[in-house]
């Protein structure tokens, strides 16, 4: 899974999001991964509580699900800042932007939640 990370994302925005898209689609698949192996760890761990192991393991997945939220709100918040400058320059429209900086304020608002 460490070798599959994203370490730099590029995003260009100009009305094509395609690489937007497929950077968040890295990041997304990571985090569905780690949340499915996270449901299988609390299954486990309902039968046996006291395993060790287990909450070792779930240990690692909380700070896994954690680092690639983190790198999830980077790639967004990149992709707002190049949104804003392209707002700025004229080359998107308004709803182009909020359609890109919604879930930049919405993921940045759970974050700061937590």
């Amino acid at each position: 899974m460490a070798g599959s990370r994203i370490k730099g994302t590029t995003v260009e925005i100009g009305g094509d999001t395609t690489k937007l898209h497929s950077a968040l689609k890295g990041v997304n698949s990571e985090i569905k991964n780690t949340q499915s192996q996270l449901k299988d760890v609390e299954k486990l761990l309902k039968l046996d509580p006291g395993n060790t192991e287990l909450l070792a393991q779930k240990q690692k997945l909380l700070s896994s699900a954690v680092s690639e939220t983190k790198e999830k709100l980077a790639t967004l918040k990149t992709a707002a800042e190049l949104a804003n400058q392209a707002l700025a320059n004229g080359d998107i429209s308004k709803e182009q932007y909020r359609r890109l900086h919604h879930p930049y304020l919405l993921l940045l608002k759970i974050t700061e939640s937590l």
